[in-house]
């Protein structure tokens, strides 16, 4: 997956994660630029070596796109749970 398509994944996992992030946390979710955080989560999950791995993995065994954005969701999840900490 290249740099525009992880990007691209990323901005649609966080806009599938954000209403339950803001309803959690409606103060943090208010000083938060989305855009600033699809940037910072697309950057961390390029560094990632056990995303990269993963990914590696996923294309050798030809699976799906669909199952690419899971792993990704997954990661935002994660992601947006260590904000908070």
């Amino acid at each position: 997956m290249n740099g525009t398509s992880t990007r691209e994944q990323v901005r649609a996992a966080i806009g599938m994660e954000w209403p339950s992030f803001e309803a959690r946390h409606p103060n943090l979710a208010g000083l938060l630029d989305q855009d600033a955080i699809v940037e910072r989560a697309s950057a961390q999950l390029a560094d990632d070596p056990e995303y990269k791995k993963a990914m590696d993995e996923a294309t050798a065994i030809g699976m799906g796109a669909q199952a690419a954005a899971q792993m990704v969701r997954g990661f935002i999840q994660d992601w947006m749970q260590r904000l908070i900490f």
